[in-house]
Parts: structure tokens; sequence; C-alpha cells
């Protein structure tokens, strides 16, 4: 994205400030806690010379790997409500609503970034973030609807989320007959603790980034944005010399 990219500067530019610390909030106080409570349960059982302590044991590492991928879905769907919150708010100002609003709302995923790109002149793929947001959304995806598209585009972008993946056939059967490839269910997926992170990361990212595109955007600054400004332009153009 070009440093003098400008928009137009709506409300929903304000309202989406709060979306990135809301999603990180989610993160710290919510799935984090969760998660160290199960990590806690799955460590005592492992010390617990109980008999039935094994069972319980992996009954309660398939309870997080479960709760992982619903506190992915979460996350997901935080981030998908977002976006289509602040394109309607966009079209609204924009365009007085009607069929945008509409699409933003209710349109299908895929037309998210097309309806941002007529309402903000450009494409949410050149944000820097969108490669960690389009895997969030494959595999939220996945996460809703089980076994299916998602599943079979994830194996294949992402086959390291199943950790314990092999051969699940011989190449040919028995009377020689290539056999059909069977491919690994959304049961073996295993979400990583810090794959969760960086998808809110990104999220906030975005956000922040789009909060930098408002205030450049602002016409008449006052000497306190533009200081502002300055130091953040300083930052960004560091970031993007390492």
């Amino acid at each position: 994205m070009t440093e003098s990219f400008r928009w137009t500067n709506c409300y929903a530019d304000v309202v989406s400030s709060k979306y990135g610390p809301m999603t990180h909030a989610f993160l710290l106080d919510v799935v984090e806690p969760a998660l160290v409570a199960l990590d806690s349960q799955i460590s005592g059982l492992e010390k617990s010379g109980e008999p039935g302590a094994p069972f319980m044991q992996a009954d309660t590492e398939e309870l997080l790997r479960a709760t992982t991928m619903a506190f992915c879905l979460s996350i997901q769907s935080l981030w998908e409500r977002q976006i289509r919150a602040y394109l309607q708010g966009c079209a609204k100002e924009l365009r007085s609503g009607g069929a945008l609003a509409r699409r933003a709302v209710h349109g299908r995923w895929e037309d998210i970034d097309s309806v941002f790109n007529e309402l903000r002149g450009i494409s949410l793929t050149e944000f820097e973030e969108y490669p960690q947001l389009d895997l969030l959304h494959l595999l939220g995806n996945a996460c809703r609807h089980g076994d299916g598209p998602s599943v079979r585009m994830l194996w294949k972008t992402h086959p390291e989320l199943w950790p314990c993946r092999q051969v699940m056939h011989l190449p040919f059967s028995v009377d020689a007959t290539p056999l059909t490839p069977r491919l690994p269910s959304i049961d073996g997926v295993v979400i990583p603790r810090d794959l969760l992170r960086s998808f809110v990361r990104a999220i906030a990212s975005f956000w922040a980034e789009t909060e930098y595109i408002y205030l450049e955007s602002i016409e008449r600054k006052h000497a306190a944005l533009e200081a502002k400004l300055i130091e953040t332009r300083r930052e960004r153009a560091d970031r993007g010399q390492k």
C-alpha cells in the first residue's frame, strides 16, 4: 500500500477504532485463561497416579483441541462482524445505504473485497495482513462446517495443521488399481496457540492500518496530529526497510 493513499473519511472509521483492542481483550481475558486452565488440568493428570487418569487426560486433550477450534471460530466471527459492520456504516454514509449496504451485511464473504474496494477505493488484498486474515476465514469456515471444501483447501495450502498426518492409503489396491486419495478430516486439525495469537495480531494490525489512513485523510490536521503522524510515518518507514 502506498503512503499517499487517502479515502473519504466516515464515522465508521471512528467506530472501528475499538475493534482491534476489543479483539485483543478477547484473546487475553477469555481465550488465554481458558486454554491455560485446560493445560493445567492436563499437566495434573499426567502426574496423577490414579488408574483412570490416562483416560481422563486423553479426554481433556481432546477438549483442549475442540476448545481451541471453537475459539478460532469465535475470532473469525468477530473479524467478520467487524468488517461487515464497518462496510455497512461506510455504505450508509457514502451511498445512503441501499444495495451496497445490503451486500456488506448479507452478501457472500467472497463479495466483501469488492464491496470494500468500491467503498474505500482499495482492495483488501493490498493490506499486508490479508494473507493471515484469509487463512483465518478459511480455518474458521472449516471449524464451522467440518469436512468439506474448506477442509480440502486447507489441506492443500496448510497441511502442517495436521501434525499427525500420515499416508492414509496404499497407492494401489491388491489388484493394482490406483486408489482414490482419502483426505484428512477436520478431526485431525490441531491449531497452534501462536496461530490464534497471530490472527488477533492481524486483525488489530488491519484496524490500525485503517486508522492510519483515516488520520492521513483528515484535510485540516491539528499540529498535535501532524506531529503524531510524522512519528508514525517514520516507524512505518523503518518497518518497511526490515
